[in-house]
Formats: structure tokens, C-alpha cells, sequence
């Protein structure tokens, strides 16, 4: 199962970049977060423990994370996750100039390997419900931010 969430951002790529990198700082202005914990942070990221609420639904997932600054991108692997829906997901986090600002796309890749349901929960619970509900609300909170920033 593949969702992809896209907002234009009109701000400056290193602003939207620093602010959407930092994921100790979501939880200011993401209200839907209710914490991200580094558990082993690296230089180039770490381990971190993230928890949102879709819908009043909290869930929480463990992720390794990587910046990657020389190709502005920020990814994730989930380790584990609420009843492990995710575990395995892989998340790209793209960002890109064009005319009308920049382009920030997350991509997220989960392969649910549960028999006989693993494909409906995948692509309808946890792909349009939780994933998909999530990404879009965190891509608004951060044009809000950075867009408010930049004024």
C-alpha cells in the first residue's frame, strides 16, 4: 500500500526543512501530536518515539530516523507500532522548489503481511484512516507554522 500527502509551502526551503526536521519541536504547533521522544539520538537522527491522535485515537510508533540533508529528505523506518500495523512502513519525506513554492511530499510504503485481511486493514484502517488523516493534518500544521514565520 503506497499513500502519498503533498502541500505547497510558500516559505524558504531551509525554514521549512529546520522546522519540519525538528520532530522534538512538533508537538508546539501539531496539536494532533502528543509527543515525540528520541530514544538513542544520533547525529544523523536516531530512534525516536512518535504518538499522535486520530480522532481521539491515540497511536504511537517507534521509528528509526534520518535526515538527509544533501538530498532535503527525512526518512523513517517503523520498527513498531500500535498493534504493529505499521511495523516495516518505510516514510519519505520530499521537499522540492517550484514556482509557487515548495513542494513537500511524505510518501509512506507499508507492506502489512497479516493473512487474509493484511491488504483491506492496510489500504482502508490504516492507510486512509490513521496514515493519511495524520500526514495531512501534520502538512497543514506545517505550512501554518513556517508560512506564519515567514510573514
Amino acid at each position: 500500500m503506497k499513500t502519498v500527502n503533498a502541500i505547497t509551502i510558500r516559505a524558504p526551503l531551509p525554514a521549512i526543512f529546520a522546522t519540519a526536521s525538528d520532530l522534538a519541536r512538533w508537538p508546539d504547533f501539531l496539536p494532533h501530536y502528543r509527543y515525540n521522544r528520541f530514544l538513542s539520538p544520533m547525529p544523523w537522527g536516531g530512534i525516536v518515539k512518535m504518538s499522535a491522535v486520530r480522532s481521539g485515537i491515540p497511536t504511537t510508533w517507534v521509528s528509526v530516523y534520518r535526515v538527509d540533508a544533501d538530498r532535503c529528505q527525512l526518512h523513517f523506518e517503523h520498527l513498531r507500532s500500535t498493534l504493529n500495523a505499521t511495523r516495516g512502513m518505510i516514510v519519505i519525506w520530499n521537499f522540492t522548489e517550484t514556482p509557487e513554492g515548495v513542494r513537500v511530499e511524505i510518501d509512506h510504503q507499508l507492506d502489512l503481511r497479516w493473512p487474509v485481511i493484511g491488504g483491506l486493514v492496510s489500504k482502508y484502517i490504516v492507510g486512509r484512516f490513521f496514515i493519511h488523516h495524520i500526514a495531512t493534518l501534520t502538512l497543514a500544521g506545517l505550512k501554518r507554522k513556517v508560512e506564519g514565520l515567514a510573514s
